[in-house]
């Protein structure tokens, strides 16, 4: 099991420091307070006196400023997130500000535990060896349904899972921004139209429909949910009888690594037993959720899990034009095409 699984994080204390004022630490006071001492200390220190600014002495001034600092510095600490004491908060925005905004494809691979892209194969690969498949579920509208529907759908599911699924499988859901641009160009292409032209009621209506729409979506924020089911293949889930044989003879002192050497030449092999177990996954899947009453499956490609990948660790999508040409020229790639 890996040891920087972001699931299975330990934190590093667990925040038993001990209170002065409600939730607030002897830190937290410290950081609030700090700003307007560090004024203070600039103000008789470093600049000369006597400075005179609008009139007015600097030092007329200095408690003003100190206090303002302050607030400043009791806002910051009441911002600070509920699992982070303020100490530690300055020290992830420095750490933030301070490190690089693009990552290598090696120092990325701690992050994202990809190795490499197969687009002829619509797989990715994990740095621990593992062959990664995707296919897209498009359920049914379940907005108007009765629970005796909804428990049907959930029975239905349940027996894919116990009867198609004795494979591990990862469900994940994501949104995105509902296309209000594409979705209105069909009207407002309408206004162009010659019969449009001819009844000014209409085109008003068109008009006024247009702009209630987008106001509309924009007071609800609406979005597109979709729904994925990630397949792996784990290398130990593909044997081969010769495997059992090349353990026990890498035991051995010299010998074991030439034999060793000369068994990695099948590492192509396996990983071609892989791709195939991983097809047929895919294909069970797709087959098992298209039995489900309304349901439909597609197969995820390449290009779109690699797009979806990027999307949920930058946090927010990012355009590449023809994501397949891109990959045709980053390291991200294990294959050309």
């Amino acid at each position: 099991m890996a040891t920087n699984d972001p699931a299975k994080r330990i934190p590093k204390s667990l925040r038993t420091d001990a209170t002065l004022l409600g939730t607030y630490t002897l830190a937290d006071i410290v950081v609030a307070v700090l700003p307007g001492v560090i004024v203070i200390l600039l103000l008789q220190i470093v600049v000369p006196t006597p400075v005179i600014i609008g009139g007015y002495h600097l030092q007329t001034i200095t408690l003003p400023l100190a206090g303002s600092a302050i607030v400043c510095g009791l806002l910051f600490v009441y911002l600070t997130p509920a699992h982070l004491s303020s100490l530690e908060w300055i020290e992830t925005v420095v750490r933030f500000a301070r490190h690089p905004k693009r990552a290598t494809h090696e120092d990325a691979k701690q992050y994202t535990q990809i190795e490499r892209v197969y687009p002829r194969r619509d797989a990715l690969e994990r740095t621990d060896g593992a062959l990664l498949g995707m296919v897209q579920v498009q359920p049914p509208t379940m907005a108007l349904a009765t629970d005796h529907e909804w428990q049907a759908k959930a029975e239905s599911f349940q027996n894919f899972c116990n009867t198609v699924v004795d494979f591990p499988i990862q469900l994940y859901a994501t949104t995105q921004p509902f296309p209000v641009e594409r979705y209105l160009a069909q009207y407002d292409s309408r206004l162009e139209a010659a019969d449009v032209r001819a009844n000014p009621q209409l085109a008003a209506l068109i008009r006024d429909y247009l702009s209630w729409y987008a106001d509309e979506l924009d007071q609800r924020r609406m979005t597109i949910r979709d729904h994925y089911i990630v397949i792996p293949v784990a290398p130990h889930e593909v044997r081969f009888e010769r495997e059992s044989l090349r353990q026990k003879l890498a035991r051995l002192p010299v010998l074991g690594i030439l034999l060793t050497t000369w068994f990695d030449s099948h590492a192509t092999a396996r990983q071609a037993a892989m791709f195939d177990a991983l097809e047929t996954r895919l294909r069970r899947v797709e087959a098992g959720i298209a039995q489900i009453d309304g349901c439909t499956a597609t197969r995820v490609s390449a290009e779109d899990a690699t797009q979806l990948l990027v999307d949920f660790w930058a946090g927010e999508s990012h355009e590449y034009g023809d994501l397949r040409s891109v990959l045709r020229t980053r390291p991200l790639v294990g294959e050309r095409t």
